[in-house]
């Protein structure tokens, strides 16, 4: 038996064939401008690198105003620093308020930054929350850790130590230097945490390791003191020595009086410990 299609039925198929031509076009379509807007904004930050910042804007300007979230973000640095444009606090504003809108964490910082210092008119601490709190859920360790300056100071919020060790801790976690710092503190005076001076060295030795001079001096005092670790003074000199060098307070005594207590073999290997010194991850 000869089977064969009818007219309506040669006819839909066609209508099927031209829809699925046109999905296959459209899709091709959408890859090739997605490309293009790639390529657009890589070429932005290379020239950005490049310090041409007028072709970076020229660049990264339409992707803005397109939707582009990143391209949102890099505008509105570009504004408020006043590379390759006249500098405008409000327009850089306006275009991290984009991209923060789109959940862009260092908008949001940024954002929040500004009503911090007062950029935009006076402090308001309670705007600067919310950004910072938007940007910390989706865990970004620098608005983690401003969060927890703002509880552990009570900077438009009331001062809740608890808290302020929470968010240290949560940015410390990721590799953020000053956090780890302020969690060595928090455990040093039992500020949100129980005093537990091992848990203070091992942030302060965090700190120290990355190369925060801070975090250098006070690792120095506990081996000297013998807080949470065990006496050495050779290593606290090769941590007073490294924090001398970047300027921090009271170092170069403690070198010194270091100095005048230990070997000279221990002072030589301290020094060279110093001069060998790489920060971690760098």
């Amino acid at each position: 038996m000869r089977m064969g299609y009818s007219i309506r039925g040669i006819a839909q198929m066609k209508l099927l064939r031209i829809f699925q031509l046109f999905v296959l076009l459209a899709m091709s379509l959408s890859s090739h401008a997605g490309h293009a807007l790639k390529a657009d904004f890589e070429r932005g930050s290379e020239a950005f690198q490049a310090g041409l910042f007028q072709q970076a804007l020229t660049l990264w300007e339409p992707l803005a105003e397109a939707g582009d979230a990143r391209a949102q973000y890099n505008v509105g640095v570009m504004y408020a620093e006043g590379r390759g444009t006249s500098e405008s606090s409000a327009k850089a504003f306006a275009w991290w308020t984009k991209a923060g809108k789109q959940g862009h964490v260092r908008a949001l910082h940024n954002l929040a930054l500004g009503y911090i210092g007062g950029v935009r008119g006076p402090q308001d601490y309670t705007a600067a929350l919310g950004y910072l709190q938007q940007a910390s859920e989706r865990g970004f360790a620098n608005s983690q850790y401003t969060l927890g300056k703002m509880y552990h100071y009570g900077l438009g919020v009331g001062k809740d130590f608890t808290q302020s060790a929470r968010y240290f801790e949560l940015a410390a976690k990721q590799g953020f230097v000053k956090a780890a710092y302020s969690l060595g503190k928090s455990y040093r005076d039992g500020h949100g945490v129980a005093i537990d001076d091992a848990a203070s060295v091992r942030w302060f030795r965090v700190a120290a390791e990355a190369g925060y001079a801070k975090g250098q001096r006070h690792l120095a005092r506990r081996l000297v003191a013998g807080r949470g670790v065990e006496v050495d003074r050779e290593e606290a000199l090769k941590w007073a020595l490294l924090a001398a060098e970047q300027g921090v307070a009271n170092s170069v005594a403690l070198a010194d009086e270091l100095k005048a207590t230990l070997a000279v073999d221990a002072v030589a290997r301290a020094e060279q410990g110093a001069r060998n010194f790489k920060p971690r991850g760098r």
